[in-house]
């Protein structure tokens, strides 16, 4: 009976969204099934055919007709598949499949009982007289279950779209792959949508270098939380979550312990890092699943849809941690250099906290938008003397673009007043950068840094003031498929995005 208690809290914690294969899924919903008809028939109606079969010809002539043999019968299967299935269903969140195990195993523990109850308990220490193979069959249901239970526990199996290397960063396999293993303080995420980073082109592409592949990426991840392990008391069951870049810190060192933990030294990606002791590299969003750490895996305010969330807890992070960390607010003039991604983000956060906000663009292609997001000024680069009306008039510049051809930084801070602050968030490809001279900044003292994410507490602080101001990242939708991402990853290296791609329709890929 304890099985039956177990296994019923076991179909929460450890059964995974995933479908059971064909062939098994025949083998255990359809021959299992019969076979254990066929014995129950045997033992029922042909009793004395029976007991030859199972060499048991001396058991006692009063065992009650249909009772205990054929629940011992069911046990004596249990037994038989009980390995099969500790590595089988693994693979399946189906409750059905769960409650025939289950309600096999109950059968299985009333029918040793009916045994002790009618024969006596000597059938379990006068085997040689009676049907030697029921010997112990209790304890080898129990061992079944328990290893089960242990696969369930250590094996899990999610689903994503992986790219195999850069010579073939279009190419999209649906794959299963392994998590890392489930932590007390982990949740397990089941996603709704994704969005698309510049960052996973540039990884895929083979552009930031050697990665682990196969690998799959996306790291602006909305989904419900679907499982939660036993000390996590930030997110509950059923909520519905984001996550971010980032799914790892010690979460004690001098600069977690600061709110800085995007800057500790032990920090992980939430894709392709290798977890410490296991050798799991970790995938990405593209996929059925995602277990972050709690601490990286933050509410979504029910004023945010999913596909506006998203994309903010990347991009929008990494321009929403320099803009207020460096008092962009009321009284400030702000520039944000680049309108993609991040910078549409970055120029919605600025005039939200009150700052007066500049777009500053190579061409006036991208004017008019910048006007919609409500921007008070606009820059084109290309315009002659472009800054010299602007000099020394700026409290702070994020810069956001991913290039720097053709970049002329003396003449973008020279728009800073005395000790403002210009602040890189972009990340080119290869040794592209820029040239800084010391006389550059002798002018006006100007103070020249870089930003990486952002903290939890800033995180939750960016989505609810995306929430009360009513900020709407600017989105394009696309349903996830190997098609569809091959698509919007080559407009994407492209720039032909406004503003932001984000995957949606996962069910139609991963399932219910």
């Amino acid at each position: 009976m304890a099985v039956v208690e177990v296994g019923v809290e076991s179909i929460r914690s450890v059964a995974k969204g995933h479908s059971l294969p064909l062939v098994y899924r025949l083998f255990f919903l359809l021959i299992e099934p019969i076979s254990a008809l066929v014995g129950a028939y045997y033992a029922f109606f042909r009793q004395s055919e029976y007991l030859q079969l199972t060499h048991a010809a001396s058991a006692p002539h009063y065992v009650p007709r249909g009772t205990s043999i054929v629940l011992s019968q069911l046990a004596n299967l249990y037994f038989l598949f009980a390995i099969n299935e500790a590595l089988v269903l693994r693979a399946t969140s189906d409750l059905r499949v769960w409650k025939t195990v289950l309600f096999g195993l109950l059968i299985a523990d009333l029918g040793h009982l009916y045994s002790v109850r009618q024969l006596g308990p000597q059938i379990y220490w006068s085997v040689s007289s009676w049907n030697a193979i029921d010997w112990g069959n209790i304890a080898f249901v129990y061992l079944g279950a328990s290893l089960r239970i242990a696969f369930l526990a250590d094996v899990d199996q999610f689903t994503g779209f992986q790219v195999n290397g850069p010579d073939t960063w279009l190419k999209f396999h649906k794959n299963e792959f392994q998590p890392k293993p489930f932590g007390d303080y982990d949740i397990d995420i089941k996603i709704e949508c994704c969005g698309v980073c510049g960052s996973d082109v540039h990884t895929i592409s083979g552009g930031w270098g050697e990665q682990h592949f196969p690998l799959a990426v996306g790291h602006e991840i909305v989904g419900k939380a679907i499982r939660v392990g036993p000390k996590v008391t930030l997110i509950k069951e059923g909520q519905r979550v984001g996550v971010g870049a980032q799914s790892y810190s010690c979460l004690d060192c001098r600069q977690c312990n600061n709110d800085n933990e995007t800057y500790c030294k032990h920090q992980l990606d939430t894709y392709g890092a290798v977890w410490p002791d296991t050798g799991i590299v970790s995938q990405g969003g593209y996929s059925s699943h995602v277990r972050t750490h709690e601490h990286w895996v933050f509410p979504i305010p029910d004023a945010l849809p999913s596909t506006v969330a998203a994309p903010m807890l990347c991009a929008g992070l990494t321009a929403y941690s320099p803009l207020v960390r460096n008092g962009c607010g009321p009284g400030k003039k702000v520039g944000i250099v680049g309108l993609g991604g991040i910078g549409h983000l970055g120029l919605l956060f600025a005039k939200a906290l009150g700052a007066e906000v500049w777009a500053i663009s190579r061409t006036h292609a991208k004017e008019a938008d910048a006007l919609k997001m409500g921007a008070d000024g606009f820059l084109a680069t290309s315009d002659k003397d472009w800054n010299v009306p602007h000099a020394m008039t700026f409290d702070l510049i994020v810069n956001t673009a991913n290039s720097f051809e053709g970049f002329d930084l003396d003449a973008y801070l020279s728009l800073l007043d005395v000790h403002a602050k210009w602040v890189s968030v972009g990340l080119p490809e290869g040794d592209e950068g820029i040239k800084v001279r010391n006389q550059t900044f002798l002018s006006n003292g100007c103070f020249f840094g870089s930003s990486h994410l952002g903290s939890r507490k800033e995180t939750l602080a960016m989505l609810q003031l995306a929430a009360d101001k009513g900020i709407r990242t600017w989105v394009q939708e696309y349903p996830i498929s190997d098609n569809n991402l091959a698509e919007v990853m080559t407009k994407l290296e492209k720039n032909d995005v406004k503003y932001r791609f984000c995957m949606t329709n996962y069910e139609d890929q991963f399932g219910a």
